[in-house]
């Protein structure tokens, strides 16, 4: 409901006194009776291993539940990530990437910046850079860190559309709708675009660095957008420049906090 309120008590369960809804003071979630007792994550741990439910929905249901949250005001939306990482906080009007957190502004306090116009700084390790990979891709690094996936969809489910929830730009509105991207063979039930989300939600939970699969060309280029020293010594061999730049940059330019890590 549109009814609001200060809520000032110490309880998890907040009931509104307008519609007598119930829902969790810090999760945010709806109440339920399972969620007495538990945090959070342990409540969320409960539903992906005992409600048949959130089991049905399979991957759609955790990208929901590890949606959005505004940086600013703390709102939460179960909406996916995979949208336009261009988001904007309907309860307090904040622009933010949805994959980092970091804020999109016309005037850039960054040094030497040479971007003009409406836009964000994204570490190495944001979605926003991230869903340009292939699945192949992100699977590797995530099994080079010993990190388990998800190829096949939930149990019974049918091959269809995507029903993950993004926010669309229809019309200049912002709507909340289902993705209906085509769900493909060996991505858990998801689209292409969900499924490359999910699985950099495991790479940010895990805090793996992309980083360790970086070609040549892509060190190059952190380097540079991080402003990281690419000097090279003159008898500097080319195997030898590229992994002393890549440690460099791993060094100087750490993964950082800025990305959601939810497991």
């Amino acid at each position: 409901c549109s009814y609001g309120f200060i809520y000032d008590g110490d309880q998890l369960k907040v009931t509104c006194f307008q519609c007598r809804n119930s829902f969790c003071a810090q999760c945010k979630k709806p109440w339920e009776d399972q969620h007495a007792g538990l945090s959070c994550e342990q409540f969320q741990t409960w539903k992906r291993e005992n409600d048949p439910e959130y089991q049905r929905q399979g991957l759609a249901g955790y990208l929901r539940d590890n949606g959005i949250t505004c940086p600013n005001c703390r709102f939460q939306y179960a909406l996916s990530k995979g949208g336009c990482m261009h988001f904007s906080c309907s309860q307090c009007r904040y622009q933010f990437c949805s994959g980092c957190n970091n804020p999109f502004h016309t005037t850039c306090s960054v040094p030497h910046c040479s971007v003009t116009g409406l836009h964000a700084h994204h570490p190495r390790d944001c979605l926003f850079y991230l869903r340009d990979w292939e699945p192949a891709r992100l699977q590797a690094l995530l099994l080079r860190k010993g990190v388990a996936f998800n190829t096949d969809p939930p149990h019974g489910m049918q091959p269809g559309l995507c029903g993950v929830m993004e926010q669309k730009d229809e019309g200049g509105r912002q709507t909340d709708a289902a993705c209906g991207g085509q769900t493909q063979p060996g991505h858990a039930g998801l689209c292409e675009k969900h499924y490359r989300e999910y699985l950099v939600s495991l790479i940010n939970g895990h805090s793996i660095d992309p980083a360790l699969l970086f070609d040549a060309n892509e060190v190059l280029v952190a380097c540079r957008r991080y402003q990281v020293d690419i000097w090279r010594g003159e008898m500097e061999d080319d195997r030898a420049y590229l992994s002393r730049l890549l440690e460099k940059l791993m060094e100087e330019v750490p993964l950082g906090d800025k990305v959601p890590r939810k497991i």
